[in-house]
């Protein structure tokens, strides 16, 4: 047996898996549908700007259950830095993660449906899932747009004075991927393939 080409082969399967497992998971619904993936999946997300009177915390919810937050992504610890500029927040200076970060991140579970929701206090609560706004609201609240592979940008209304600016609340979100069980393979394939290399030299 020639563990040299054995090393190889096996180099080049444990480098096509770790390949495949970095890609972005397909996600199911990333938009005003709904937040779902077909896999665990992390969402890097990063806090731009704010605009308004009020203070909003930005919470990630389960869709059956709209009302009661899973986590807590973004917090106004006061609703603006200056009224000059149409109430502009910014972070650190008023908004936060928890962790008094300007990002966080998320893992979302496959197969469960998600929103994220943005509640302004005496302004109300809005969902950016469509469905969950009805019927107090029919517009959509929230735009979600790609900029780049599995990044969007998202932009919240907080059913202000129409015409929407879509400026309440910005944020970016980029999707990632969980390390499937067939990573933790590959990465015991590289694992014995440099074990077997290291063998073949000492013989």
């Amino acid at each position: 047996m020639n563990l040299a080409k054995t090393s190889t082969v096996l180099g080049l399967l444990a480098g096509g898996t770790l390949a495949l497992s970095a890609m972005p998971a397909d996600a199911a619904s990333f938009n005003n549908g709904g937040i779902l993936f077909d896999t665990d999946t992390k969402v890097d997300f990063e806090f731009l700007e704010s605009h308004g009177l009020f203070k909003s915390t930005l919470f990630i919810v389960e869709a059956t259950d709209k009302n009661t937050p899973v986590y807590t992504l973004f917090t106004e610890n006061q609703a603006f830095d200056t009224s000059s500029s149409d109430f502009m927040g910014t972070c650190p200076t008023s908004v936060t993660a928890p962790d008094g970060s300007c990002t966080n991140w998320f893992e979302f579970q496959g197969g469960v449906e998600y929103s994220l929701l943005l509640d302004s206090g005496n302004n109300g609560k809005v969902w950016s899932t469509d469905a969950l706004n009805m019927p107090v609201e029919t517009l959509a609240l929230f735009k979600f747009e790609q900029t780049d592979a599995g990044k969007y940008t998202i932009d919240f209304e907080d059913k202000g004075i129409t015409p929407y600016d879509f400026n309440d609340f910005s944020i970016t979100a980029q999707v990632k991927d969980i390390p499937e069980p067939a990573t933790l393979v590959g990465l015991g394939l590289v694992g014995g393939a440099l074990a077997l290399t290291r063998r073949r030299k000492a013989q």
